[in-house]
Order: C-alpha cells, then sequence, then structure tokens
C-alpha cells in the first residue's frame, strides 16, 4: 500500500513541499541571531554509524545535485518525523551562513576534545557547498592527522577542481563519489564510490556496506578506509 509521504517512486510532492516549507521557517528563525549564540549540533553517533562524531547539513538546502535522490533521502523522513532534526540541522546551516570561520572552528574545537574514537563523518546529511568548505574540510584532516575523517557526494566538481588546483587530498580523508540510478559521475582521479543497490538489482561484486560503521572501523575496510563499496536502498 502507498504511504502518504514515499511510495515505490519515493517521497511525493507533497512531503517534499513540506520538508522544504518545515526547514526554512527553521531556518529562518534562526538567522535571525548572532551565529555565537547558536548551539552547534555535532553528534556523537547513533546506532547506524556508531560512535562517530559527525555534523550534517538540511538536506535540500545543501545538496547541489540531489534531483534524483532527494524522493528517498534518508534524512528527508528523519527531518518530516523530528522536529529536533529540523532544528540541528537548520542551526548548523544558519551558523555556516552567519559566519563561516566560526562554523569550522567550533567543530574543529569539538574534534580536538575528543580523545577515543578517533572517526569524524561530514553529512550524515548534506553535502559538501562549495570548494572553500572543502579546503576547510581538509585543513581539519591535516590538523588531526591521527583522525579519521570520511564523506559522501554528489558534488564531484568540487572535488575535482580541489584535486586539480592542489594535488591529493590528506590520507585520512576520505570522499566517496555518491552513484545514483541514472546520474553520470565524472571521476577523473578515480576516486571511490558508493552505490546503492536498488530493489532487484544483483550485488556488485564489491564491498558491501554491513549497516554500521563500528564494524568496519574494526576491520579497517568499506568507506573508514577509501574502499568502493555498496549498500542496499534504505
Amino acid at each position: 500500500m502507498a504511504q502518504k509521504t514515499k511510495n515505490s517512486k519515493g517521497y511525493s510532492k507533497e512531503a517534499l513541499t513540506k520538508i522544504i516549507r518545515q526547514l526554512r521557517e527553521k531556518i529562518d528563525i534562526y538567522m535571525t541571531m548572532p551565529a555565537e549564540d547558536i548551539k552547534l549540533a555535532i553528534s556523537n553517533g547513533n546506532r547506524k554509524i556508531g560512535r562517530v562524531m559527525n555534523v550534517s547539513l538540511p538536506p535540500l538546502f545543501s545538496c547541489g545535485n540531489c534531483d534524483g535522490c532527494k524522493h528517498f533521502c534518508y534524512d528527508i523522513k528523519a527531518c518530516l518525523q523530528y522536529e529536533n532534526v529540523r532544528n540541528a540541522r537548520a542551526r548548523n546551516l544558519a551558523i555556516l551562513t552567519l559566519d563561516r570561520g566560526l562554523y569550522f572552528r567550533l567543530i574543529d574545537n569539538a574534534i580536538s576534545r575528543r580523545r577515543k574514537n578517533k572517526y569524524f563523518r561530514w553529512h550524515v546529511a548534506g553535502d559538501i557547498v562549495d570548494i572553500d568548505y572543502l579546503d576547510n574540510m581538509v585543513q581539519i584532516a591535516a590538523r588531526h592527522p591521527d583522525w579519521i575523517f570520511w564523506t559522501y557526494t554528489k558534488m564531484y566538481w568540487i572535488v575535482n577542481s580541489w584535486i586539480d588546483q592542489n594535488g591529493p587530498l590528506p590520507e585520512n580523508l576520505h570522499i566517496m563519489f555518491s552513484e545514483w540510478k541514472g546520474m553520470p559521475i565524472i571521476n577523473p582521479h578515480n576516486m571511490p564510490v558508493f552505490g546503492v543497490i536498488m530493489p532487484g538489482e544483483e550485488t556488485p561484486n564489491t564491498f558491501l556496506c554491513p549497516g554500521n560503521c563500528d564494524i568496519c572501523k574494526q576491520a579497517g575496510r568499506g568507506c573508514i578506509a577509501g574502499e568502493t563499496t555498496y549498500n542496499h536502498l534504505h
């Protein structure tokens, strides 16, 4: 039976319109405040990604290449269901917009205070917004060589441009090019890929996501190791 917000074709137009309105209302509220008065939302992990510090931005608002995947985005479901998730995403985008330097300093400070489980995932929700944002990610990785950082992106041209201009990324920053059916990937630097296995498709002969980042941390496999990985649509 088709659901009100999501069916076999993904989220309905009404559901997407609703979450855009809800997120915009939250973002507009925080944008009226001084950046230093807004609390940056940094999570220490969850059941799926394990004990991994992470930061997120609002889906749709920070994703510059999501026309295909927005209809199946897992974080849109979370934003539709939970006001605290909408608040967290909106706060982070407001700080980034109002004071980009503060945004990255707060992330850097949080990383510096942590003494164990030195793993950081950029963007459980959201994406790399521009080349300066990526440059800040690179700088943080370089300042914390004992940490492992990773993220998934469909903003391929930003990563390609950064590498063209600056050379290889730090060895502890793994950027996975996120694959979506029907969306061409321009990948001249042979970046690792994270792909989605759609219902009815055969599993590629490559590493299959076990569904919890702690497993890969222990095994040194998958995204944490910068290894092409696939996962079933969820």
